[in-house]
């Protein structure tokens, strides 16, 4: 029985923009997943028909607002039902009709591609544009893989910090150390220039606990994740998302403070 979230092919990308931002192995599964829902409807007058997929009363763009079904329809039934028929996941059963084969139905039920929710993939959307990698493989639903890549980002963003800074006192160093000591270095901007302006030892403060949140990020995170992420909680779309958040507002800190 193939996955039965995957009635709509909006559920997963709710504009067409969102649709090619996924890998082109998601676009045409959930197509095929969607030509499972709607065979039985058609298998009475032959099949699968490519002209008639485009008609209203089978609703291949179900969920999308008229104006972006068109384009939807237009793009889904080119590339991807073209990519379909290549891998026989859609067999020709007379000259202009089709049906899912066996290796297709096989396709859909071995796929491990989370249904991710439209608040998600709206939310995603938001994040640091830095973090672009990372936004591909969480609308994917890899969202080990989007972490890995989000806090690699960030810690490449320390390193190439340290190497253009006149500090030697930041200079072969990586990591939670490289952390503190860009922190401290004479070339690095507090990013809340604001905050106890007349208290130097409340500043101070305030500095050590932006070093700890740094060192912190790469030290519970980006390593955990990095080496030992079969040891960690399964990732799902909101712990992902949380993440990938954290993530961001360590790139925006760095940007405020260059």
């Amino acid at each position: 029985m193939t996955n039965p979230v995957w009635k709509s092919i909006a559920d997963a990308a709710p504009t067409l923009e969102d649709l090619k931002k996924l890998s082109f192995e998601r676009q045409i599964l959930l197509l095929l997943a969607r030509l499972n829902v709607l065979y039985p409807q058609m298998a009475g007058t032959g099949g699968l028909h490519w002209g008639n997929l485009k008609l209203d009363g089978y609703d291949l763009a179900i969920g999308y607002e008229p104006n972006e079904k068109k384009g939807m329809i237009e793009y889904l039934l080119g590339r991807p039902w073209m990519e379909l028929i290549q891998r026989g996941y859609l067999v020709q059963v007379n000259p202009e009709f089709y049906r899912i084969s066996e290796d297709g139905i096989a396709a859909l039920n071995d796929t491990k591609m989370p249904l991710i929710s439209r608040t998600a993939l709206e939310a995603v959307k938001l994040l640091h544009s830095d973090l672009g990698e990372a936004e591909r493989d969480f609308r994917e639903g890899r969202f080990d893989d989007a972490v890995r890549d989000a806090f690699r980002i960030y810690e490449n963003r320390l390193n190439a910090m340290r190497d253009v800074s006149s500090d030697p006192s930041v200079h072969g160093r990586s990591g939670a150390k490289l952390a503190h000591a860009l922190v401290k270095s004479a070339g690095f901007r507090f990013p809340f220039p604001g905050l106890a302006p007349t208290d130097p030892s409340a500043l101070e403060g305030y500095k050590e606990a932006l070093r700890n949140t740094f060192a912190g990020a790469l030290g519970l995170v980006r390593n955990a994740y990095d080496h030992e992420a079969h040891n960690l909680p399964a990732l799902d779309e909101r712990s992902a998302l949380e993440l990938l958040f954290f993530a961001s507002y360590l790139l925006r800190l760095l940007d405020l403070s260059k």
